[in-house]
């Protein structure tokens, strides 16, 4: 029974998502295994091994623990992490930030550009965007946004282009860099993904609204100018 129960603790360690978890469930499969051998086999081959994997497991944590303490972050880097990835670890949200580089933008800065390749993920911390659809605007990313979010994980074209309308400040990671990062730190991509899924609820009630506000869909017009008013555009989609 105790030799079952320290293959089981390992199994479980395989289903955990977060690493942490994982390394846990392994050293306690670890220990159960070396009392295992040590008290009922006997076998001084089977408790080196098993020592080693709680050694290495061990350190790890602790590397994992140091790389959270000592992680600094800006005042706008701690904003984006507080709304949109609050159950990341600080080492992994480090991790993330230092693949990107934060840009301020003027108005006009293009984003993305309809029907080309993404070639970065934004994260619109101040400031606003405007998305255009078939030539027309179709709705607007305020502060908190993300722009190309599912384009850029996935490899896609963009299903609109994304303007800056206000003077902004935002963060942006390559689409590759992003999709190598995923790839191998599973825990970041899930964090993202789930931050994406709500970001993408809150992009379709703006855009609702602001189609509503506007008395339906807006062609874009120079900073300053009036915006003129066309009849709605069937089927707009927010990128």
């Amino acid at each position: 029974m105790v030799g079952h129960f320290a293959y089981l603790l390992l199994v479980v360690s395989m289903l955990m998502r977060r690493m942490f978890l994982l390394r846990i469930f392994v050293i306690l499969s670890a220990t159960v295994a070396i009392a295992y051998a040590l008290f009922w086999l006997k076998d001084p081959i089977g408790v080196f091994w098993e020592s080693l994997l709680v050694v290495v497991n061990a350190v790890q944590l602790a590397i994992t623990w140091h790389q959270n303490r000592s992680a600094r972050f800006s005042e706008e880097e701690t904003v984006f992490m507080k709304n949109h990835l609050p159950g990341l670890s600080m080492s992994d949200r480090r991790k993330l930030l230092n693949r990107g580089i934060w840009i301020s933008g003027d108005t006009g800065t293009e984003l993305t550009t309809e029907a080309q390749p993404v070639s970065h993920l934004v994260y619109l911390a101040s400031g606003q965007a405007l998305v255009i659809s078939g030539g027309r605007a179709v709705a607007v990313c305020e502060p908190g946004a993300f722009i190309g979010e599912m384009t850029a994980l996935r490899g896609e074209p963009a299903s609109a282009t994304v303007k800056v309308n206000k003077a902004a400040r935002y963060w942006a990671i390559e689409a590759e860099q992003l999709r190598e990062l995923v790839k191998k730190n599973t825990e970041i991509g899930v964090a993202l993904e789930g931050s994406f899924a709500r970001n993408m609820r809150d992009k379709l009630v703006r855009s609702n609204k602001f189609i509503q506000d506007s008395g339906g869909v807006i062609s874009p017009s120079p900073p300053g100018d009036p915006v003129k008013k066309n009849d709605p555009k069937p089927g707009a989609s927010v990128p």
